[in-house]
């Protein structure tokens, strides 16, 4: 190749490079910029932490009670039980999808909603997650980009990219892929934006159970199962709450009845550990929570709509009993 033909290769492929570049620059701005585009998470139950916190910054809402924690809470609150069980016109509202998004990102949008003469109960469980997945932020938040770009350069993350990405497989492959796991797949697809209402309450019917209704009565709860992190969080929370006027309370997540161990004494130890580490009240004893295997959903935290309403009323009467 002569020196004149190898000039004009290397331009040529300058040219190209260049072009490609500002294609695919051009590619993600629309991706990410124009409002009609597609969304990478469309149809993803973790928008319903969106329609939650939008429900929460309602400026005209009166005080409300608002339930949060992962995903027990979803599955465990039926909102109309609560609200008669607890019998003081208050609306109930739920916070919290799964445990990815974790307490640190709840507590700090509850700073920001909770409002004087609100209670605010969080359920302690099994899984009580001190980080966030980025992921599940990412899928709850894309609609609203200021959210989205405020929680990213809080915790210096840059993932515009990575959902653009997404968007393109939403746009490509995703149609043949869920399509595929929804035909091999037995178990109804319950994990979708379809299965809340419009304030993010879990609305959808949840028939019989698909745990195993054989338990070992093995299960043990003791402060260790309590991340360090999680107790700091609550506590920090706690008197955030205390100077806004703002009612906090700890409950705990149902469990299942048949699984834990006949040690004596084991919840009143627990109980007795939880509350000198908690600054906020804690509504009755770990073992008043716990619910019959039938009345579990998908998983030994979820309950299905009857456990919904079953724990539901457990709660509200606790917590009238407390008042």
């Amino acid at each position: 190749m002569d020196r004149k033909k190898f000039l004009i290769f290397i331009l040529k492929t300058i040219v190209f490079v260049f072009l490609v570049t500002v294609l695919f620059r051009a590619l993600f701005w629309f991706l990410w910029k124009y409002e009609k585009g597609p969304e990478a998470y469309a149809k993803s139950y973790q928008r319903a932490l969106l329609k939650q916190i939008y429900a929460l910054e309602d400026a005209d809402r009166d005080p409300r009670v608002i339930v949060f924690g992962s995903s027990y809470v979803p599955y465990g609150i039926d909102k109309e039980t609560l609200e008669e069980s607890i019998g003081d016109g208050r609306e109930v509202q739920t916070l919290g999808i799964e445990a990815a998004i974790g307490i640190p990102y709840l507590t700090q949008v509850l700073r920001e909603t909770a409002k004087e003469g609100d209670t605010v109960i969080y359920m302690l469980g099994e899984s009580n997650p001190h980080e966030t997945s980025v992921m599940s932020i990412s899928a709850a938040l894309e609609p609203d980009k200021e959210k989205l770009t405020a929680y990213w350069k809080k915790y210096g993350i840059v993932s515009k990219t990575y959902l653009c990405w997404r968007k393109i497989y939403a746009l490509t492959a995703s149609v043949p892929v869920e399509k595929l796991r929804s035909a091999f797949s037995k178990k109804e697809q319950i994990y979708n934006i379809d299965s809340f209402d419009e304030k993010g309450n879990m609305t959808v019917l949840r028939e019989g159970t698909q745990i195993s209704p054989n338990t070992d009565h093995d299960d043990v709860i003791t402060i260790d199962e309590v991340d360090p992190e999680t107790i700091a969080d609550l506590n920090d929370f706690n008197a955030w709450c205390g100077e806004n006027g703002v009612e906090f309370i700890i409950c705990f997540s149902p469990t299942v009845e048949e699984s834990w161990s006949e040690e004596e004494g084991m919840f009143e130890s627990f109980d007795e550990d939880i509350t000198a580490a908690l600054n906020a009240p804690v509504l009755g004893s770990f073992g008043d929570y716990t619910i019959p295997a039938e009345y579990f959903f998908n998983h030994p935290l979820h309950l299905n709509t009857e456990g919904a309403k079953i724990y539901s009323k457990l709660l509200g009467e606790k917590y009238a009993s407390y008042k």
